[in-house]
């Protein structure tokens, strides 16, 4: 679940999508999983898809205050990929995560 691997970028993106008024996204932040992790091989991402399949149809761009935060979300309206750049404590966070499951 996201909410026990990465429980502050979750919070900063409830908090920021409030700013936005984006409730409707908002309310299914709580239910994700992190499905897989992005393997473009950028050092600077630490993006991750939520769902199986990840089929893009709009995004919504988070005003972070370090780093980009976009959600991408399928033709349902549904969360389907996190993006995640610049933003090293993520990256952090997801490596030590998926390496202990090794």
């Amino acid at each position: 679940m996201l909410s026990e691997i990465l429980p502050d970028l979750l919070d900063e993106m409830a908090a920021l999508l409030r700013e936005m008024g984006a409730e409707p996204v908002l309310e299914k932040l709580a239910g994700l999983r992190i499905e897989t992790v992005c393997d473009c091989g950028d050092e600077n991402c630490s993006s991750f898809a939520t769902l199986g399949e990840v089929k893009v149809e709009s995004t919504i761009e988070l005003p972070a205050m370090e780093g980009f935060l976009i959600i991408d979300l399928n033709a349902a309206g549904d969360i389907c990929f996190i993006e995640v750049l610049n933003r090293p404590d993520v990256k952090y966070m997801l490596e030590e995560h998926y390496l202990s499951e090794r």
